[in-house]
């Protein structure tokens, strides 16, 4: 896969979660286009909004071995995400202002946070009772 601007260009793609929600998701436009990303047609009705340390979508992050220039990005798809091997899978990027791509390499990958509820203790008492 490769990039073929040196500008970063933005675009809403089509995030499957995996509780079963579907939202928009803004990312870099090259990498929503690539097989790799699992990206599609923006067609939900909402959009994702500002991710938090309770919610976050699934990501994953290459590093360049020679600058140690890293990128992330979001995972759009859960196949997606299973599909991309640490070490193995490669990105190519045009860096501002360079003739030639570099190669950036899977390092990590970071699942989806999703927000849950905790159910108190129920004493059995109050469930006799109801």
């Amino acid at each position: 896969m490769s990039v073929t601007t040196s500008a970063r260009l933005f675009n809403y793609f089509l995030y499957n979660s995996d509780d079963g929600s579907t939202y928009n998701l803004k990312s870099d436009q090259a990498w929503g286009q690539a097989a790799a990303s699992g990206g599609a047609a923006a067609t939900a009705t909402r959009s994702y909004g500002r991710a938090s340390r309770r919610r976050a979508p699934r990501k994953v992050v290459f590093r360049d071995a020679g600058s140690f220039r890293t990128f992330t990005a979001p995972v759009f798809t859960t196949a997606a995400y299973n599909a991309l091997v640490i070490g193995t899978t490669t990105l190519t990027r045009f860096l501002p202002g360079a003739s030639t791509g570099v190669t950036y390499t899977c390092i990590k990958k970071i699942p989806e946070k999703l927000p849950t509820s905790v159910i108190g203790r129920q004493d059995l008492q109050d469930v006799l009772a109801a």
